[in-house]
C-alpha cells in the first residue's frame, strides 16, 4: 500500500492513496491546557470510529501522551488532555544515544523505526531486516498526483495493524524533520496551522 501525503508537514497533512482516495487526515490544534494535540482520523461512518489516535506533544510541564484505541489503559481515553500514555514508554529506545525507536505492535511483535537522515523512516521487526514500512520521496508515475515529486508511506502486507505504523510514522516523521532542521521550514504546500503553536516552539517535541 502507498499512501502519499499531501503535505510535507506531518501535523498537518492526509494521507492519499494514488487514485486521491483519504485513507488517512491529520490535524493539530491547541488544547485547553496550551498543549499541540495531533489528532490522526480516517473516514468513517460514525464520528467516533473516525478517531485513529491523538499526539498531545510535550510542553514546558507535561511529556508527550499517546492515546487511541489500539492502546491499553489510559491510553485510550480520547479526547481526555493530560491523560494517555507516555509516548517514551510505548515508543521506547533502546540505547540513550541512538535514533531508533522501538514499540510492541497489536500482534505481540517488537518493531523498529530507524531514521534515515535527509530521507526518511524504515520500519523492520527487531528480529528482522526487512523493511514492513517505508518513507521516502519518489517521483510519482501514475494517478492524481503523476508527475508530481512527493513523499510516500509505502506499506508492505503485513500482521500489524496499519493504524499503529500510521500514529508512529506521525511521531517518528515529525522527529526526523527537527532533527534535519526543517521544524520552522515546512515548504508552501503545507497547511498553516491556524492555531498557531500554542505558544511553544515547534521544535520543542524534544525527545519525547
Amino acid at each position: 500500500m502507498d499512501l502519499y501525503l499531501v503535505s510535507t508537514n506531518p501535523e498537518n497533512t492526509m494521507l492519499l492513496s494514488v487514485n486521491g482516495v483519504a485513507h488517512y487526515q491529520i490535524s493539530t490544534t491547541c488544547s485547553i491546557l496550551g498543549s499541540r494535540i495531533t489528532k490522526i482520523s480516517r473516514p468513517a461512518v460514525a464520528s467516533d470510529d473516525s478517531i485513529v489516535a491523538e499526539i498531545e506533544w510535550k510542553n514546558r510541564t507535561t511529556p508527550t501522551i499517546l492515546r487511541s484505541p489500539l492502546l491499553g489503559g489510559a491510553g485510550q481515553c480520547i479526547g481526555t488532555p493530560g491523560t494517555g500514555v507516555r509516548a517514551l514508554n510505548y515508543l521506547y529506545k533502546r540505547h540513550r544515544f541512538s535514533p531508533s525507536r522501538y514499540f510492541i505492535g497489536d500482534d505481540a511483535q517488537e518493531y523498529r523505526w530507524k531514521i534515515d537522515r535527509g530521507v526518511g523512516n524504515t520500519l523492520t521487526r527487531s528480529d528482522a531486516g526487512v523493511p514492513i514500512a517505508t518513507s521516502s520521496w519518489t517521483t510519482v508515475a501514475e494517478g492524481v498526483f503523476a508527475g508530481d515529486k512527493r513523499q510516500v508511506l509505502r506499506i508492505q502486507p503485513c500482521s500489524i495493524d496499519i493504524d499503529l505504523i500510521v500514529l508512529t510514522f506521525i511521531i517518528m516523521e515529525t522527529k526526523r524533520r527537527e532533527k534535519d532542521g526543517y521544524a520552522d521550514k515546512y515548504d508552501a504546500t503545507r497547511d498553516e496551522e491556524p492555531q498557531g503553536d500554542c505558544g511553544v516552539d515547534i521544535g520543542a517535541t524534544g525527545e519525547l
